[in-house]
């Protein structure tokens, strides 16, 4: 398919935000979607390139939020090559994330490489959507690695807010920090999505930044401190980070579905599903270089030289299996926690995230257990 001209998919089960359509028809015209129903209840335009879905789900693409590397490459060292590898697994729209490992010279310089390579006119860069900071203004008792981990700065984060502005989508952080205050105040004059993240903060510390656009709980049961011990009242329990994430209707809940359930144990992502709903749960990769590349080694978890978790090598198609496989949920709701939930939390919803008239043909044909047969990007498919 290319990506001007009328186009139309047909001969599949349609997968939108809120039901399966089958015996699907999705009409594309430069690069947009322009109608979307059951074979018949539109007109086809004469001379429209016809692609065969052959019975696979039409769904719409992944938009991976948290991802650090893939393709044997760092997100900020190599945007475009990452990108790439994420995308003929699915994710047609990317946030490059900083892993919060980074001096203060690596991010600039990152940043500067990924702005750089969103403004290029490389085919299929606009898959990268935005920026992701992972920190460095994390707790430094929640991290993998602890090092450069550092106080939370003025001049830096407003060197960071100068350069890349509203292209950073999401920015983690432990709102318990000294300093706080005042970044978050910043970050809110660029629409930045704020994320919990790598922290022990209180509920109150938490909830606190809500009105101010902290939206996500970072890959929940990972790295989010444990609920308070000793407890104020013996034999009873404190509520913690990912209590307080679960608790609050506004915030959504990251998970990271992999394989083995080490990330997240199976039964809790059941629970984390039941209480946070549908609409505001998160699929996310996590991913590190080695994401996509053969290694020889099967599990989806990634270790660091201490031992230590550290991310995955997930890709979304897997990680969506994973969680329709845990979680025990369908496909119309497992695309909803990978398509257009994020794509809500990066305020981009209007332009993707789900298969409906006026947003981009990011589409993808794949079975019933997520294996992709065809990516389709702004309209034209993809062959990588």
């Amino acid at each position: 398919m290319s990506a001007k001209g009328s186009s139309v998919i047909q001969n599949g089960t349609i997968v939108t935000a809120d039901r399966l359509i089958p015996n699907g028809l999705v009409l594309i015209e430069n690069g947009w979607i322009v109608g979307v129903g059951e074979e018949g209840s539109m007109e086809v335009p004469l001379g429209s390139e016809v692609l065969d879905a052959k019975g696979a789900y039409i769904a719409p693409g992944f938009v991976d939020i948290h991802c650090h590397g893939g393709g044997g490459v760092w997100s900020w060292e190599q945007p475009y090559e990452f990108a790439l590898s994420h995308l003929k697994h699915g994710t047609t729209a990317i946030l490059p994330t900083f892993t919060y490992n980074e001096s203060r010279e690596q991010v600039r310089d990152g940043l500067q490489t990924i702005l750089a390579t969103m403004e290029s006119s490389q085919p299929f860069v606009e898959a990268i959507v935005g920026i992701h900071m992972e920190g460095p203004y994390i707790n430094k008792k929640y991290g993998a690695i602890t090092s450069p981990i550092r106080p939370v700065d003025p001049q830096e984060y407003g060197e960071i807010l100068r350069v890349a502005g509203d292209r950073i989508k999401i920015w983690t952080l432990a709102p318990e920090l000294d300093g706080q205050d005042a970044f978050v105040t910043e970050a809110a004059k660029y629409n930045i999505s704020l994320s919990v993240g790598h922290s022990e903060a209180t509920a109150e510390q938490i909830f606190r930044f809500v009105p101010q656009g902290l939206r996500i709980g970072c890959h929940c049961t990972n790295a989010s401190g444990v609920t308070p011990s000793p407890s104020r009242y013996g034999g009873t329990r404190e509520v913690g980070v990912d209590e307080a994430v679960l608790v609050h209707d506004d915030i959504y809940a990251e998970v990271i579905p992999d394989s083995e359930g080490i990330h997240v144990r199976p039964l809790m992502l059941k629970l984390i599903h039941k209480t946070k709903g549908t609409d505001r749960v998160i699929i996310i990769t996590d991913a590190m270089p080695d994401a996509g590349v053969d290694t020889g080694d099967s599990s989806d978890v990634n270790w660091n030289h201490l031992g230590h978790l550290a991310g995955s090598r997930l890709t979304m198609d897997k990680a969506v299996r994973n969680m329709m496989v845990h979680a025990g949920i369908g496909m119309v709701d497992a695309f909803r926690m990978a398509s257009l939930n994020p794509a809500k939390v990066i305020h981009m919803e209007d332009q993707m995230g789900s298969i409906a008239a006026g947003k981009r043909a990011n589409l993808l044909l794949v079975d019933e257990e997520i294996r992709i047969q065809q990516v389709i990007f702004h309209g034209q498919t993809v062959n990588l």
